[in-house]
């Protein structure tokens, strides 16, 4: 796997003045813009991590520049033999985050906040299940319309990172996470040192899933204009 030059980060998560998700792709090139969307879409159709060889552009400079800056901005990451390995907010991987959207595939997601970013950027209802990392504790969240059913009611996010370096895959993901109830995040977070964090309410979780995933389907506005 091709390690990104500039790694995701808890704060830009935070902020939408900073260099999250949607901002690192809104600064692509056209091309690896809607390269990044035909990698999403392909993996909200089929459930499954696509090859670069199923996605248009196949073999050419444009396409291999396009993946370049999705690798350079860590928005895709590649493995050996040309799969998507992962594309935020999905998965080519099972990593305890599902989600299942209406008449949809099953999708890995990378975390929790990415769980939260499907439903969000796609529009549609669906089903996130999870587990708290403590105890195993099944976590359930439904989205139906605009309506976030959370059980156990008081389910919380611990957004969090570890302080080495790398992709957010390794130094990001991993530790955003779904807990049954605020005290028992924040302990777990204060029994690992290795870890620096926040632990969000509902209502937040959701912001930072929108402002992360939430646009990264619509088409760009020059675009959408002049149709």
């Amino acid at each position: 796997m091709t390690t990104p030059g500039h790694p995701l980060r808890i704060q830009p998560l935070r902020d939408i003045d900073q260099d999250g998700v949607a901002a690192r792709q809104a600064g692509l090139t056209p091309g690896a813009r809607q390269l990044h969307r035909e990698v999403l879409r392909a993996f909200l159709a089929t459930g499954r991590a696509p090859h670069r060889a199923e996605l248009p552009g196949a073999g050419g400079t444009d396409q291999e520049e396009a993946f370049r800056q999705l690798v350079e901005v860590d928005l895709v990451q590649l493995d050996a033999v040309g799969r998507v390995a992962m594309a935020y907010p999905f998965s080519g991987q099972p990593t305890g985050h599902t989600v299942q959207i209406d008449d949809g595939p099953v999708l890995d997601t990378m975390c929790a906040i990415d769980a939260l970013g499907i439903p969000l950027m796609t529009g549609e209802s669906a089903v996130i299940v999870s587990t708290d990392p403590s105890d195993e504790h099944p976590i359930r969240v439904e989205r139906r319309g605009e309506v976030w059913r959370w059980a156990p009611a008081g389910t919380v996010v611990l957004l969090a990172q570890t302080g080495g370096g790398g992709p957010a895959a390794e130094c990001l993901c991993p530790a955003i996470t779904f807990h049954a109830d605020r005290a028992g995040a924040e302990e777990w977070l204060r029994r690992r040192p290795e870890l620096t964090g926040v632990v969000l309410d509902q209502d937040q979780a959701i912001d930072v899933a929108d402002r992360s995933f939430g646009s990264l389907l619509a088409p760009d506005r020059e675009q959408g204009a002049g149709r």
